[in-house]
């Protein structure tokens, strides 16, 4: 077995060791402070929307059903329906925001997971 980077080594370790050993990389500073940042940053905007401003914060799904325009979608298999049948990875939360609009909840806001499937042309 390889044996994983030092931590001093951070800066020099190659991509490939830093992606084989990620729990090792994490334990940078920079990438700890990269989440640290990130979080108090989803922190500051849940307390401005859903404390001062009364914003409902929603959770949308991760799969829905395929759709047949935008770009090519991350399809994933189902084993419950019948054969063949996929689900898709959402590209945009607009499906769901035109749910939450038509069922009465005008203010709201998510952190929304987004894939997306295209070309570097795009």
């Amino acid at each position: 077995a390889t044996k994983p980077p030092r931590r001093r080594a951070e800066a020099t370790a190659s991509l490939q060791a830093r992606l084989r050993h990620r729990h090792l990389d994490l334990r940078g500073a920079r990438l700890q402070r990269n989440l640290r940042v990130r979080a108090a940053a989803v922190l500051a905007a849940r307390n401005q929307l859903a404390g001062l401003h009364d914003f409902v914060e929603v959770e949308t799904p991760l799969l829905f059903k395929s759709t047949p325009e935008g770009a090519r979608e991350f399809l994933v298999p189902t084993r419950s329906l019948p054969p063949g049948t996929c689900y898709a990875l959402p590209q945009s939360p607009q499906q769901y925001k035109q749910l939450l609009m038509a069922g009465g909840i005008e203010r709201y806001f998510q952190f929304a997971k987004c894939f997306r499937d295209e070309n570097g042309r795009a």
